[in-house]
């Protein structure tokens, strides 16, 4: 029995390193000989990678982002059922110039919107260290503040801009996650009795609707409107039309929340390999894939959007324009040293249409991301003093081959090219838009 044994370790032994033989040819073949067969042979073990990756039973399905039509596929909060006419709505509000109406400067009025930070030509992020709504001049990477007028009346961020492309997926929103009362601020009542989070809502929705007094909107100028008047009957059927402002306001950030839902990347080449196209990535970007889930990156860049709904701390560097001191992430909000230097884990999707990246703005290339996980060095030190550092935040010993794969993989596998398609030929209001002000009309050619 015992000799038996032996040669069945033995057998076993043999297996894995012809495995390993095998799988090393294969690899240098793939790199060497970008075919059929190659991309085949790439697209099978990532396929492997990735059904591993996903819970039981689940497989490639896992990973999958719904069509954006398909609303009952997409998560929504019980309390804001996801409607065509909804959806509609706040794809109109959310790059509504019309809306900014209360600015401390007046010169202002009017000439901003939700898209003046979240575009789609920057995958719904603001291609700007620091973004700018009301008080900023220009459109995309010209985008600049007033300099004619003080800066406490300009609105701008302290902090990266994140992508609310794929948000539905996120339970809770902004960096420490403050806003939401559900998922990871479910067992946190000092966060549920926060005033942005009154209506006891999903984070995507309370963030909508406490971004329209944070950043100066009102309602009063669509009011008049008669084709705003008709669209929010639709979307609104069963709730009885309330003058009251702050009922407006509720309505326009539910609108806008059902809209940001459906921000879904999902014509990216990797997106459309899920689903059966294997020529959909190149042979790089299916190497790229391979090490992305072959790697540490797959435990916090998981799900369809590729993130958590969880923080993490990896060190980054704070932005340079944070005045308030040591930013501490999470920890700011639960008070607990725990959570000291820990920020939500961000999707991937598009990234490559702006930069730069990391809360604090502290990387201009995705490479040099990549290159920063592999090296694993905390740019802030103070996380690593903390102790908080996340266990998966370790060197990831990638050759100079594997990083500029793990790249393409990050800089067109999950990148959507048609994101467009999200954005409304017209306003009800006939301004401009994203951005109204007298530069980005002339850019944007529409005076």
């Amino acid at each position: 029995m015992k000799i038996i044994n032996s040669m069945i370790k033995f057998l076993v032994i043999i297996a894995v390193i012809l495995f390993v033989i095998i799988s090393d040819v294969g690899w240098a073949s793939a790199q060497d000989k970008p075919d059929s067969n190659t991309i085949s042979y790439l697209s099978a073990r990532l396929k492997q990678l990735v059904k591993f990756a996903a819970p039981s039973n689940l497989g490639l399905n896992y990973f999958i982002l719904p069509n954006s039509s398909d609303l009952s596929s997409i998560p929504a909060d019980p309390h804001n059922p996801l409607t065509p006419e909804k959806v509609n709505l706040g794809k109109l509000l959310f790059h509504e110039t019309a809306l900014s109406i209360n600015p401390i400067n007046p010169k202002h009025w009017q000439q901003s919107s939700c898209a003046s930070c979240h575009f789609a030509e920057a995958g719904f992020r603001s291609n700007l260290a620091q973004a700018l709504g009301v008080g900023g001049l220009g459109w995309n990477k010209s985008r600049h503040r007033d300099a004619e007028v003080y800066s406490v009346e300009i609105d701008k961020q302290n902090i990266l801009t994140p992508s609310v492309l794929n948000s539905a997926y996120q339970k809770v929103m902004l960096w420490n996650g403050r806003a939401g009362v559900t998922g990871p601020n479910a067992n946190e009542p000092l966060i549920q009795e926060f005033d942005v989070n009154r209506f006891k809502l999903d984070g995507l929705e309370t963030q909508a609707i406490d971004a329209m007094t944070v950043h100066k909107l009102g309602t009063a100028a669509i009011a008049i409107i008669p084709e705003y008047q008709k669209l929010f009957a639709q979307a609104f059927p069963d709730r009885a039309y309330v003058a009251a402002e702050v009922e407006d306001l509720k309505r326009v950030g539910l609108a806008i929340a059902a809209y940001e839902r459906t921000l879904l990347a999902n014509q990216a080449p990797f997106q459309r390999w899920l689903k059966g196209d294997e020529t959909a990535m190149s042979a790089q970007e299916l190497r790229g894939g391979i090490v992305f889930f072959s790697s540490s990156c797959v435990q916090c860049h998981t799900r369809p959007n590729l993130a958590i709904t969880d923080f993490r701390s990896v060190g980054f560097a704070d932005h340079p324009q944070d005045f308030s001191g040591l930013n501490l992430g999470r920890g700011v909000i639960t008070k607990r040293a725990s959570d000291d230097f820990k920020f939500k884990v961000p999707q991937l999707y598009n990234l490559a249409d702006s930069s730069p990246y990391g809360h604090g703005a502290s990387f201009n290339t995705l490479r040099e991301v990549v290159e920063y996980f592999n090296r694993a060095q905390p740019q802030k030190l103070e996380a690593l003093y903390a102790g908080n550092l996340s266990v998966w935040f370790r060197p990831l010993n990638l050759t100079q081959q594997q990083v500029d794969d793990l790249t393409a993989f990050l800089e067109t596998g999950l990148r959507d090219p048609n994101l467009m398609r999200y954005v409304p030929e017209g306003l009800p209001s006939g301004l401009c838009f994203p951005n109204n002000d007298p530069v980005s009309r002339k850019q944007l050619n529409c005076d």
